[in-house]
Parts: structure tokens; C-alpha cells; sequence
């Protein structure tokens, strides 16, 4: 193969790696799964394009812990209990 099937190989290899990567930190955020008031059931990312993704909410912060517990195994502490007493902004892009 030629140098310039290597060079478009290549491009078009890190094009579906970053599309991956998104894809993979895509769903329901923060914004989107905002209803009222109250503690949602997220999972934060360190980096991310779309924030936190929610899992459930809103509720009381009890009725969210039991939640959180009710899922248990490693997948129970990755998950965090957050208030949002307002709309929460729009992140990334």
C-alpha cells in the first residue's frame, strides 16, 4: 500500500475511535433528565462531552440512597446522589 492509503487508514481510524469515545460517554445528562427538584442518581465522568450520565431522579435523598444501594456490586459506588435544585446548565458542546 501506498503512503497515502496509510495517511487515510489512519484518518479514518482515529475519525471512529473519537466517535466511539463519544458515543460511549453519550446519555440521558443532566439536563435532559430534569424534571423538578430534588437527587438524581448519576454517574460522573472524568472527561466527558454531555456531563454526568442520570440514571434516575428526582427523589428525596433517602428514597436515592436506597436506590443506589438497591443496584449493589461495583456499579453502586461509581454512582453518586446529587441535588439539583434548579435546571443545571448545559455542558460540553
Amino acid at each position: 500500500m501506498s503512503l497515502r492509503s496509510f495517511r487515510r487508514l489512519s484518518a479514518v481510524a482515529v475519525a471512529l475511535s473519537l466517535v466511539a469515545a463519544l458515543a460511549a460517554c453519550a446519555g440521558k445528562g443532566a439536563n435532559e433528565a430534569y424534571t423538578g427538584p430534588g437527587w438524581y442518581l448519576e454517574k460522573p465522568y472524568l472527561l466527558t462531552v454531555s456531563g454526568p450520565r442520570v440514571f434516575a431522579g428526582p427523589f428525596s435523598y433517602d428514597k436515592c440512597e436506597e436506590e443506589r444501594a438497591k443496584i449493589g456490586g461495583d456499579a453502586s459506588t461509581q454512582l453518586l446522589c446529587v441535588n439539583h435544585p434548579g435546571k443545571p446548565a448545559k455542558q460540553g458542546i
